[in-house]
This record gives C-alpha cells, structure tokens and sequence, in this order.
C-alpha cells in the first residue's frame, strides 16, 4: 500500500510539473524575454534596467500562481489570461475592455473563457504599470516595487503572445480537418515553449529584438503581436513534421525570433508607459 501510495505521489508530481511546462514558455524562455527587452529598452530608468533578476523571477510568478489554485479556486480564473483563439474570435474588431468583451462574445454565441483573455489582461497590466510609474515619478513609498511586480506580470503576457499556439484553437495538437496531416499530439506544446528554448542564449534572443516594426500604441501593438502570432501557426505545425525528433536549427532559429518577438513588444509596452507617465 505505501509503495503503491507513493507511485500515485510520484505520477501526480509528474503530471503537474508537465502541466505546468506545457502551459508557458518556462521559466528559461520568460527570463530570455525579460534579459533581452532590458538590452533593448534604453529609455528606462537605471534603477529599472538594473533589475534583471528581480524582472526574470516576476515574468514567472503568473505561472507560480497556479499552485495556489487549490487552497484559492478564484486564482484559476487567470489561466485564460494567458491565451487568445483569435481565429475563434475572427476579424471583428476587439472590444476596449475585458467585460465588453465578454458581453459581445455572448452575442454571438462565444464563450469567452475558453477564447481567452490575453490582450485585455496585458492592456489592464500595461495600465498598473502606468500608474505605478506615476507613484515612482511622484516618491510615493514602494512605488519602483509596484511597477517592477506589474512590469514582471507584463512581461509575461507579452511573451505569451507572442507563440502562436497561444493564439490558435490548435494549441494542443491540430483539430477538425487536417488535410496536412499536421500533428494532433497534444505534447507539440510543450516541445515549442521548453524542449526549443533548451540551448538558447540571451544574446542570441537580444540581435534579433526589434520593436521599431511596432505600432507606438500598446493596444496597436498589442493587437499586432497577436495577428503576427497567429498566422505563424501552420509554419510552426510544418516545421514540427520536419524537425521534432532531431531538434533542427530551423525549429530553434523560430522559437528564437518568437522570443525576440515577445520581447520587442514588452520594449514597446514598458517604454511607453514610462513615457506617459511623465506626461
């Protein structure tokens, strides 16, 4: 019986350690994000920019919240921040916030927690980073560690969008029609966001940063980000055919520029905010 206990331990300890590596880039591809967007982000503060490591731990707590589910069910609201089926929602225009979103999904007939909620919680993030900035201009006490929790949170969201199969209802193996006969194992998540990312350096992430393509708007960029992100899903599904078993350099050279992708928008986000907060 005490063995038998401990292997159901053991298997459940697996299958919340895979859960959880298949649900974001990991904590490796969150801290990449995080490394490069401070290389590029040279209007922020020194104080700001000196904060890589307290940065590259926060850009992970979103994923930590979710071993709190348990003892506070309300946390589990948040696991659809993380994604956005965009080609669910199609080409209407997204309403300005999260509730008028959820209203004109009801409309016609969507759900909105399983469509997800990811732009609207990056733009309700961008804004407590905003204000939190405000606090640091104006010396209110903890001000510069409000804004270095809410630009981690941030950091986050932006990097989550910037995989595409966060963006797809194919985000855990291909559904309905498959005339490529594309890959319908659920695992192909968990390959892009951890197995890829294996390897890769900060600067080699930071040479491809690139936030000048960006709308300067965060809802414009964010917007961008997410249409970007979502017409990659075929190649990712292509490539996955080709190179899954060996790893190949092509596979690794996309993980790397969606990497760089997430970072260029977070660039965007927080010297924006930076910049209003001043105004």
């Amino acid at each position: 019986m005490l063995i038998t206990n401990l292997i159901s331990r053991c298997a459940l300890l697996f299958v919340c350690l895979a859960s959880s590596a298949a649900s974001a880039w990991g904590p490796l591809g969150h801290a990449l994000v995080v490394r490069a967007a401070l290389h590029k982000a040279e209007s922020m503060p020194g104080w700001f920019r000196d904060a890589g490591d307290q940065l590259s731990d926060l850009a992970n707590a979103p994923d930590r919240w979710r071993e709190d589910e348990r003892t506070v069910p309300a946390l589990a609201a948040r696991k659809a921040d993380h994604f956005f089926d965009l080609d669910v929602w199609g080409r209407e225009r997204l309403p300005d916030d999260r509730w008028a979103y959820v209203r004109r999904a009801s409309q016609r007939g969507l759900s909105a927690d399983e469509i997800g909620f990811l732009p609207f919680a990056m733009l309700e993030e961008y804004g407590v980073l905003l204000s939190a900035f405000r606090d640091v201009r104006a010396s209110r006490p903890g001000g510069r560690e409000g804004a270095l929790a809410a630009a981690g949170v941030l950091a986050h969201l932006a990097a989550d969008a910037a995989v595409p199969l966060h963006l797809t209802r194919h985000h855990h193996g291909w559904k309905g029609p498959n005339p490529e006969e594309y890959t319908r194992d659920p695992e192909v998540h968990r390959w892009f966001e951890s197995k890829l990312v294996e390897g890769i350096k900060s600067d080699d992430v930071t040479g491809e940063v690139d936030a000048a393509h960006l709308p300067s708007d965060p809802a414009g960029a964010t917007r961008a980000m997410l249409a970007d992100s979502l017409s990659l899903v075929p190649r990712l599904y292509r490539l996955e055919k080709t190179c899954r078993r060996h790893a190949d350099e092509e596979c690794r050279a996309f993980a790397r520029t969606r990497l760089a992708a997430g970072a260029a928008l977070l660039v965007r986000l927080w010297e924006t905010a930076w910049e209003r907060s001043g105004a």
